[in-house]
């Protein structure tokens, strides 16, 4: 093996292993379990008597919503992407409806009224995604 075949062998070898660990960063990442949901990493607080949550890439972009007890909000819902979704919030995964939102496609909002509730966590979730999921959190 002349000097010039081993240089170009190893450089091509090095370029292949730096590929990989390229493709390997990229596919890499965490996974939520079920009780995280797979929504974003998010808290976000009922202010005011309202809160916005959006959706995309198959997520919400926060997991948590702070509300404070026996104080209707308001879920200003919106989908960022080309799938449609929608908001709906149950009294706990597989439990009764307490609101469920309109499926609404990319661009597009759905305000979804939640009534007063009591101190307690609560389930919100797309109905058409169940993976898409969340806890809402009521103190006071």
């Amino acid at each position: 093996m002349t000097l010039p075949s081993f240089a170009l062998r190893r450089g091509a070898l090095i370029g292949l292993l730096l590929s990989a660990s390229l493709v390997l960063v990229a596919c890499g990442g965490t996974t939520a379990s079920p009780s995280e949901g797979s929504s974003g990493a998010g808290t976000v607080a009922v202010v005011n008597g309202a809160v916005d949550i959006s959706a995309d890439e198959l997520a919400f972009d926060a997991n948590v919503i702070q509300a404070t007890a026996a104080e209707a909000f308001t879920v200003t819902f919106t989908n960022n992407e080309g799938v449609p979704h929608n908001f709906s919030v149950y009294t706990e995964e597989g439990g009764d409806a307490i609101a469920q939102g309109d499926i609404i496609n990319e661009g597009e909002t759905d305000e979804v009224e939640i009534g007063a509730l009591e101190p307690g966590e609560y389930y919100f979730v797309c109905d058409l995604h169940p993976e898409m999921n969340g806890t809402i959190v009521v103190e006071g």
